[in-house]
């Protein structure tokens, strides 16, 4: 289990490493293609509301891999607390830490905006100063938006947090339960590309930083440890299982 759970860790240390490798830094005037049209809905899945739809999605998709219906609740139900702890540890840190993301950093940079009077600002207020600074630029609609609803703290990730703890989930329950289980390991390979293209899509889009990356995902995957360490023997968790091919 622990194995297998730093495997998929380290993929996804994978892209801030890389990123790291080659000295990349975002830049504000970058052209953007239709893969980052790509980039912009996947990172949407981690979004709300959409997030919420993603983990329900989710959360269909195992109760019908997996055949014992009971078994299949009691992982719904892991799976509902690991992403809202893991979101509560999330935002008390970025609270603690309150380090501006990249674009409102240079947001502030171009403009009279200091950091601190930006984030002293209600979010309606700090929304609205986005939308007029790209009021004239030559900014895809749609990543404007996103960055004007996404006026918070860049450390650490959230959606990078949401991605990693699904994949976690995925590989831990697949290492419990789904040994045998073609759809669960199907899911989990999903989940690992999505996964991995939403820390991409952090980057990409001038959210996150790579440091704010890496922290996320070696938060959920020291809760992980820790809670399928805790779970592994409960007996709900320990039936037979007629998996499904």
């Amino acid at each position: 289990m622990l194995k297998r759970l730093s495997l998929y860790t380290l993929l996804l240390c994978c892209v801030p490493f890389f990123a790291w490798l080659i000295n990349w830094h975002w830049q504000g005037g970058t052209n953007y293609t239709q893969i980052d049209t790509l980039l912009y809905f996947i990172t949407e899945t981690g979004s709300v509301p959409y997030a919420i739809i993603t983990c329900g999605v989710f959360a269909v998709a195992y109760f019908f891999c997996i055949a014992d219906k009971k078994q299949a609740l009691a992982v719904i139900a892991v799976m509902a607390i690991s992403v809202g702890v893991t979101q509560g540890v999330k935002s008390a840190l970025k609270t603690v830490f309150a380090e501006p993301r990249p674009f409102i950093v240079q947001l502030t940079e171009k403009s009279s905006v200091s950091p601190d009077y930006f984030y002293d600002q209600p979010r309606k207020a700090r929304e609205q100063i986005v939308l007029d600074y790209y009021a004239d630029k030559q900014v895809d609609a749609h990543l404007v938006h996103h960055r004007s609803k996404e006026t918070g703290y860049s450390f650490p990730s959230g959606h990078s947090i949401f991605a990693a703890t699904w994949l976690m989930l995925a590989v831990g329950f697949g290492q419990l339960l789904g040994r045998n289980n073609k759809g669960m390991k199907y899911l989990t390979a999903g989940i690992a590309i999505w996964a991995v293209l939403m820390l991409v899509s952090r980057l990409r889009l001038g959210m996150h930083y790579p440091i704010d990356l890496l922290v996320s995902v070696l938060l959920a995957w020291v809760f992980h440890c820790g809670l399928f360490d805790w779970i592994k023997n409960k007996p709900i968790f320990n039936c037979t299982l007629q998996d499904r091919a």
